[in-house]
């Protein structure tokens, strides 16, 4: 039993938006504080750090009610509005954002963030182009591989993630990402060798874990599959999951006798 090579796409890698306050406008000091936006927008980043999402939100609409061209406020507003999970008016806020500043990378990158998070993966992928040929960045382009990953474009989510590598060899997740997307083109052996790389890093990463047993079973190394399986089966919460992977246990269970 072979298991459907499209499930192994388990990627748990989620990042919030961009930093608003990357190129922030220059300070201008005024007589009273509290009629300054950069004051109240630097008041927002500080709650938005210690999570108060809705003190960032009425800083934000300070900053912007004082000086609607404020840069800072808008990508504030996005950045609080997507931690709410109201994309709506983040990707609103964002598009603000990037009409006034738009050669920041970051403002691109914020956008195509919300756009990707919506399934808007043309616009997404726009904007993470954008983003990259402004400045090279690993993340945005691991989010890149993901979307070229969604639009089913293998060979350049490859070279993506590819990218994502050099910039950033260290990270788990674009191994895993590297991975899935080898296994959909069919080229198992290779993304076993993602997924352990992965591991080298986070040797408790359960879906790494995962992925390189399913990665084992479709390149016909059930010897190799089962112990990576069976470690990781204790741990698997979701009940749908743990079903599956019991079934391919049981498909890859050897002769009575065997090894």
């Amino acid at each position: 039993m072979r298991p459907n090579r499209y499930i192994i796409a388990i990627l748990v890698i989620l990042v919030l938006a961009g930093c608003a306050s990357a190129a922030a406008q220059k300070k201008k000091p005024a007589k009273n504080s509290d009629k300054d936006p950069q004051y109240q927008f630097e008041k927002g980043v500080i709650a938005l750090r210690y999570g108060l999402t809705d003190e960032a939100i009425r800083y934000g609409n300070l900053a912007v009610s004082l000086d609607p061209k404020h840069y800072g406020g808008h990508s504030l507003l996005g950045n609080a509005y997507y931690k709410k999970g109201d994309f709506a008016d983040a990707a609103a806020a964002f598009e603000k954002a990037l009409e006034l500043r738009p050669e920041l990378a970051e403002a691109h990158f914020n956008l195509g963030l919300v756009s990707f998070d919506t399934g808007t993966l043309e616009k997404a992928e726009s904007e993470f182009k954008q983003a990259l040929a402004i400045k090279e960045d690993a993340n945005t382009a691991y989010y890149l591989a993901r979307v070229n990953l969604g639009q089913k474009k293998l060979d350049q989510a490859l070279d993506e993630v590819q990218k994502s590598l050099k910039l950033d060899p260290r990270a788990p997740g674009a191994y895993n990402l590297k991975g899935v997307v080898l296994n959909q083109l069919g080229r198992y052996a290779e993304a076993a060798g993602s997924f352990q790389a992965g591991l080298v890093l986070a040797p408790d990463d359960l879906n790494l874990q995962i992925n390189l047993g399913i990665a084992h079973i479709n390149n016909n190394e059930p010897d190799k599959a089962r112990p990576v399986l069976e470690k990781a089966l204790p741990r698997i919460q979701d009940p749908a999951l743990k079903t599956q992977i019991e079934s391919y246990l049981k498909s890859i269970k050897p002769p009575d006798g065997g090894a």
